[in-house]
């Protein structure tokens, strides 16, 4: 279910929507620390400690961008990585970001 607007968003809201919460992140890592993982709703709930109805919207977030997608197997509705989207929206947000860099000239020592 890659949503057609999805290449239409902008770098800047692809990141505010990765930076959206800890449940995103959490969801960032389990499915890039496991990018063959096809697992239904609730079970990747359970995997990074949380209910289905807790990372609903995270997930709805990752579906929209595309970096996550749903197929349908038997009665399941299951979620799965989509490699290639998830590449073009991590070049976009570096290229943003290094394009940020470039005109507001970051002072380290704030950090």
């Amino acid at each position: 279910m890659h949503s057609g607007g999805a290449d239409k968003v902008s770098a800047a809201q692809m990141l505010e929507t990765l930076l959206a919460s800890e449940v995103t992140g959490d969801l960032l890592v389990l499915f890039h620390r496991n990018p063959g993982l096809i697992d239904t709703l609730d079970s990747v709930a359970r995997r990074i400690g949380r209910t289905g109805n807790s990372i609903e919207e995270d997930v709805r977030g990752l579906v929209n961008l595309g970096i996550l997608k749903t197929r349908r197997i038997g009665r399941a509705e299951v979620l799965l990585l989509d490699r290639a989207r998830d590449r073009e929206v991590l070049d976009a947000i570096a290229k943003h970001l290094r394009n940020l860099e470039g005109v507001e000239k970051i002072d380290n020592t704030k950090f």
